[in-house]
């Protein structure tokens, strides 16, 4: 024996495809196995669609409180005061290349500028304006230069990246980017 019927209850043999009695088939059974499957499969996908939209949305919430910003482009309103060093004279800003960030205390400003002086004329530059205790590094092409110090109630960094233009030859691009962190 194999079971019973699921419509009739009446005993059916292992090889029998349908009930001898009502004619229902065996694999009744079956289907209500895999609709069960379904069912719980169904229920897990609509749980983990529940579960990342709140995280996505704690995620949003967290970026948007407390005075949480990313801004880019054009919407980013970077100032030569706000870089902390001021733009070579005569370089052209990168339309849209600004971003200002404030995430959990800590504000980022940056900003590009092309010249069509060479890097070692912008490198000298940036060396007089950020002193002595800035420090300079060259690597593949780029060469960097920083000044991390304390100033007031707060951590700063100046980061000016140079690099040759490959637009243009002997011509420059510059990125500035500012750092604060508030010391606790």
């Amino acid at each position: 024996m194999a079971g019973f019927c699921a419509k009739c209850g009446v005993p059916l043999e292992s090889s029998t495809g349908f009930c001898p009695s009502c004619g229902a088939s065996a694999a009744a059974k079956k289907t209500s196995v895999l609709k069960i499957v379904l069912i719980v499969v169904a229920i897990l996908v609509v749980l983990g669609v529940l579960g990342v939209g709140t995280l996505g949305f704690l995620g949003w919430r967290a970026m948007h409180s407390g005075g949480n910003n990313i801004a880019m482009g054009q919407g980013a309103n970077v100032s030569e005061a706000d870089l902390g060093v001021s733009v070579y004279p005569g370089a052209v800003r990168v339309e849209n290349g600004s971003t200002r960030i404030k995430m959990f205390g800590i504000e980022t400003v940056a900003a590009s500028y092309t010249t069509s002086d060479p890097v070692s004329s912008v490198l000298s530059y940036y060396q007089g304006k950020l002193g002595p205790n800035a420090t300079s590094t060259e690597r593949n092409g780029m060469t960097m230069i920083n000044l991390s110090g304390i100033n007031g109630n707060a951590k700063e960094s100046v980061v000016v990246v140079l690099k040759p233009s490959v637009q243009a030859a002997g011509s420059t691009h510059i990125t500035i980017t500012h750092t604060k962190a508030a010391m606790q």
